[in-house]
């Protein structure tokens, strides 16, 4: 079986900034110039086999518009001003630059073989696509859409995140089962920290102290403190965990399992679980709103969103995107 074939037929961790905790008070506190962010409320879904983006108003929780992009949409983000979408295509080795005024395609940017995700920096300079068969990063400079550097990271780079100071990015290397951590200032991989195994989802904690990785293979999640770059915790999750965003005030995990067609919430701080979430079949992907309330998830074999009120960890509603959501995307801000 080809890598690129195992990435469609296997979740592939396409979370990236879809996961990064959302509280922005750490960009508050770091030296990085931020621009002004127009507030965007809808979520972005990248639907894989229909080739498209399903743009979801989350005050509805209607479809609002479907975007025609490259071949097979894994990853997306949105930019930190609300302007714009990257969407990562696996197999047309591109991403799609969405203007989210007119919901159309401005640019097409060529990056490395099967690119599965993608992140924004918090400044919105840069977009690190995470290559999976390639095994590297393309970086690309959001100005120019132009590729500006090529960082070699672990096997099958499968899901991204980024530090809230813009310092850092975090791969997981699906088949090395490790995490690279790439020095954004010289564009070099600064340390590999051994995780689990099969790691795919990646996600930052709210101060910035800890990454958290959830590990397909083990069923579970890694703890990365970010100073040290070491495990210093393991979190038990469902079966076929991969994907993880951090709820409000980062006091709470929330673990996507895709064989389990569950979602873990786990407590931050000790790692017991305190809820399983019966969601839809396959869920891959998640995302927190703007304002912290829900939690979208993205079921790539039910075509569709189950979305939960973090508020008691139920799911209130079910939206029907495309085929295969394998990506979903929201504003980052904080709850």
């Amino acid at each position: 079986m080809t890598d690129q074939l195992k990435l469609k037929t296997r979740p592939s961790g396409r979370r990236g900034f879809a996961c990064v905790s959302r509280c922005v008070l750490p960009l508050l506190m770091a030296s990085v110039a931020v621009p002004a962010a127009a507030k965007n409320n809808n979520a972005y879904v990248a639907n894989e086999t229909d080739n498209t983006v399903s743009v979801i108003d989350t005050a509805s929780n209607g479809v609002m518009a479907t975007v025609p992009v490259g071949t097979n949409p894994a990853g997306v983000a949105l930019s930190p001003n609300g302007k714009q979408v990257y969407v990562a295509n696996l197999s047309s080795d591109n991403v799609s630059v969405i203007n989210v005024a007119t919901n159309t395609v401005t640019a097409t940017v060529a990056v490395g073989s099967s690119p599965a995700a993608i992140v924004i920096t918090p400044n919105g300079a840069e977009a690190y696509v995470a290559n999976a068969n390639a095994g590297d990063v393309s970086v690309i400079d959001t100005a120019t859409n132009t590729v500006t550097a090529t960082v070699a990271v672990g096997d099958s780079p499968s899901g991204i995140a980024v530090s809230h100071d813009g310092a850092h990015v975090y791969v997981t290397n699906e088949q090395d089962g490790t995490v690279s951590v790439i020095n954004t200032a010289t564009n070099t991989v600064a340390a590999t920290v051994a995780v689990g195994i099969n790691p795919f989802g990646v996600t930052v904690g709210p101060f910035g102290k800890q990454v958290y990785v959830a590990n397909f293979g083990s069923n579970d999640v890694s703890v990365i403190n970010t100073n040290s770059n070491t495990v210093t915790a393991t979190y038990p999750a469902g079966n076929g965990a991969n994907a993880v965003a951090v709820g409000p005030l980062g006091v709470r995990l929330y673990v996507a399992n895709f064989n389990d067609n569950t979602v873990s919430v786990i407590n931050a701080i000790n790692g017991k679980t305190i809820a399983t979430v019966p969601v839809g079949t396959a869920p891959q992907a998640e995302a927190v709103s703007l304002d912290g309330k829900r939690l979208y998830v993205a079921n790539v074999n039910s075509a569709n969103l189950s979305v939960i009120d973090t508020s008691n960890d139920t799911v209130t509603t079910t939206v029907t995107v495309g085929n295969s959501p394998a990506s979903v995307a929201t504003q980052p801000g904080c709850p």
